[in-house]
């Protein structure tokens, strides 16, 4: 069954998510050890990884083959804590990944949240796994002024066009594309962008969407992220958040 459902990107001002909400802390640590842009090692050995947040990686065997703005992003946590300091953590609906890694929201021992820092510097690129999005408003929203202004990793962004894909395209992108279809069934939601990729939504993760007052319009021209990949010769994306439609 086709139909038009009617677009509502519920985005508060800018100016009112330029910080986010403020939340008790959960626990308090000392920090032993900045491993990278996104990720602490606390005095206990304990690592914590910062949700919602990934920076480039660091290449640890050699340095000079690290990913661009990787460093950048070490130094930045470097000018707001050093070893011995304290730590704030809040956590999300999951405390730990496959790794045995804390995640968290870190704070500074001022209050400084950390991931929103790297975000709004351009060193980070927002995402949402799993269930953790406490604070994915504000940090979406720091990311697309990052974004807009081409800082840091944004520098040179150039999304890729729907109607242009090859098979090449596969992995984790940017992409964007009007909507040129819109079909719904008991599985979900499929959307066609330029007559040619794929976007699904399931039918659970719908509920989502339209608990977060997020509806798509046919014709509607969208920027998406996701895990591309190609099924019977045809793009595919899958969503699973309104994070992944960017503002």
């Amino acid at each position: 069954m086709k139909y038009i459902i009617t677009l509502l990107l519920f985005f508060l001002p800018a100016t009112l998510l330029a910080n986010c909400p403020r939340y008790d802390w959960d626990e308090t640590a000392i920090l032993k050890k900045i491993n990278d842009g996104d990720t602490v090692t606390l005095e206990n050995g304990r690592l914590v990884r910062f949700i919602g947040i990934n920076t480039p990686e660091i290449n640890h065997r050699n340095i000079s083959k690290s990913e661009p703005y990787a460093l950048d992003a070490k130094i930045l946590l470097e000018k707001y804590i050093r070893p011995g300091d304290k730590l704030k953590l809040i956590y999300d609906k999951t405390k730990q990944d496959k790794y045995g890694r804390k995640l968290a929201y870190v704070f500074s021992k001022t209050g400084r949240n950390l991931a929103l820092l790297q975000l709004k510097s351009g060193l980070a690129k927002h995402w949402v796994i799993g269930k953790n999005d406490l604070f994915w408003r504000c940090f979406q929203d720091a990311e697309r002024q990052a974004r807009l202004r081409r800082k840091g990793g944004w520098s040179d962004f150039k999304p890729l066009n729907a109607s242009r894909l090859t098979s090449s395209d596969k992995g984790y992108v940017y992409v964007s594309g009007r909507v040129t279809d819109i079909d719904s069934n008991k599985k979900g939601m499929t959307l066609m962008l330029d007559k040619k990729l794929s976007v699904f939504i399931s039918s659970a993760k719908l509920k989502i969407f339209k608990a977060n007052h997020i509806d798509i319009v046919l014709y509607d021209k969208l920027l998406l992220t996701g895990k591309l990949f190609f099924s019977k010769g045809k793009p595919r994306i899958k969503l699973y958040h309104p994070a992944q439609i960017l503002p």
